[in-house]
């Protein structure tokens, strides 16, 4: 065996080494890869599914929100509505016919004759014409009247601004209901 033969043998056995480990370094890169591109994979799935569920929470959110404004406005709507009917029925106490004002005027004034010994009567300027026979006083108020006994300890209000304010607080939602159902 010659020195050529040593050398090619050398040689091939580390050409087969750099081979076989090269072959090895190409697996291993292979399987890296692929283990990288799995990870990657994963990550991309987690975060696509944080993603959605983020994006599934904002619209939960948002869609609430929207919702809650809505119930605002119709709440506002109706609540402004009522307005509107107690004003239009107030419009329409300071607007009813001497006949009928007279004529409620003095069941009032019976009512409150029940209640208390009249001294003083507080009603509306234009009114004061339909209590006589009582001291009457003027008063800011669209109609009825206020009665008080002569120690001025005790007032019954029978005014139509006080009995439309309590005829509000308390059939409200009667009249809630009666118009919205």
């Amino acid at each position: 065996m010659g020195l050529e033969t040593v050398k090619d043998e050398i040689l091939n056995s580390a050409r087969e080494q750099a081979n076989s480990l090269a072959a090895e370094a190409r697996k291993e890169a292979s399987r890296t890869a692929r283990e990288t591109e799995n990870k990657i994979e994963g990550m991309r799935q987690k975060s696509d599914e944080e993603a959605k569920r983020i994006i599934d929470t904002i619209k939960r959110q948002e869609l609430a929100s929207a919702d809650l404004e809505n119930k605002k406005m119709l709440l506002e709507a109706k609540k402004q509505l009522i307005e509107n009917v107690f004003a239009e029925a107030r419009k329409r106490l300071e607007n009813l016919d001497d006949k009928k004002k007279e004529l409620y005027i003095k069941k009032l004034l019976e009512k409150a004759k029940n209640d208390i010994e009249i001294s003083i009567i507080y009603c509306n300027r234009k009114d004061a014409k339909f209590v006589k026979g009582f001291n009457a006083e003027a008063a800011g108020i669209i109609g009825g009247l206020m009665a008080e006994n002569m120690e001025k300890t005790i007032r019954v209000d029978y005014s139509f601004d006080t009995m439309l304010e309590n005829l509000k607080e308390t059939e409200l939602q009667n009249i809630n209901k009666a118009l919205f159902g």
